[in-house]
């Protein structure tokens, strides 16, 4: 997932770690032991890949909540009026969707579009914190799933080169959470 996001040395390192793991992995009751036998349980990749998905979603969350520039809405505010005013420019102007409906009621600095973009940044972060403990609760797991679904659908929008990838990554492993 790393590795479809962020393109660092530290993202090769923890992949590959990761995967290493994932290739240990067995039944938890056995423990993290390489087994020649085939098995039907995989839980320790399952618990691993709950895991990363909590830490995705929590620092991503940690790090919203340390930018002022985030959690006002001035960046989302920014980054949807540059686009709107360099669009025709971009060389894959094809490529971002962000419906016009949103260009024209939220795509200037005014303080109204930058109030509703605070919105939007606080129900990013109180979401980003919330998936995880919901997707692992039966009661709330379909919601959850859609929120993030939406989430992510949203995302894809600003940021299509980088996030799309990513985005079905995140979205594949609410699987893990389901068994």
């Amino acid at each position: 997932m790393e590795l479809l996001y962020l393109r660092s040395p530290n993202a090769a390192r923890y992949t590959l770690r990761t995967g290493a793991c994932l290739l240990l992995a067995g039944d938890l009751g056995t423990g993290p032991l390489v087994q020649h036998g085939s098995s039907t349980a995989n839980t320790w990749a399952q618990c691993l890949i709950v895991l990363i998905t909590t830490d995705v979603y929590w620092n991503s969350a940690w790090q919203k909540i340390r930018s002022e520039q985030f959690r006002t809405g001035l960046y989302l505010a920014q980054w949807i009026h540059t686009l709107t005013q360099v669009r025709d420019q971009l060389p894959y102007r094809r490529q971002f969707a962000v419906p016009g409906i949103v260009r024209r009621h939220a795509g200037n600095l005014t303080t109204r579009h930058i109030r509703l973009w605070r919105l939007a940044a606080t129900a990013v972060i109180a979401a980003e914190l919330a998936l995880p403990p919901a997707l692992l609760t039966p009661q709330t797991m379909p919601y959850a799933i859609a929120t993030g679904i939406a989430m992510h659908a949203a995302f894809s929008l600003l940021k299509p080169r980088q996030l799309i990838t990513f985005s079905g990554l995140i979205l594949g492993t609410y699987c893990a959470f389901t068994v």
